[in-house]
């Protein structure tokens, strides 16, 4: 099961493309549904399979983050 993850914009570029970070990994996404006019560097956004799904705001991404570190690593 793939699960998305929540990760600030680092850079926008104006070809559909942005530069995330998450937990010091940055990674180049593509914005499929977040417009360009809409993410700005320091947005939060979630993220899944290298697109960025949705601008969220700060404090729902420090609280989806807070509850992802509290929880126990699964194991397979």
């Amino acid at each position: 099961m793939c699960l998305g993850t929540i990760a600030k914009v680092i850079e926008v570029h104006h070809d559909g493309r942005a530069v995330v970070e998450d937990h010091g990994r940055r990674q180049l996404v593509l914005e499929m549904t977040v417009s360009d006019d809409d993410i700005t560097p320091g947005d939060w956004v979630v993220v899944q399979s290298g697109f960025a799904l949705e601008r969220i705001s700060e404090k729902e991404a420090l609280e989806a983050l807070r509850i992802r570190d509290s929880e126990p690593e699964a194991t397979t």
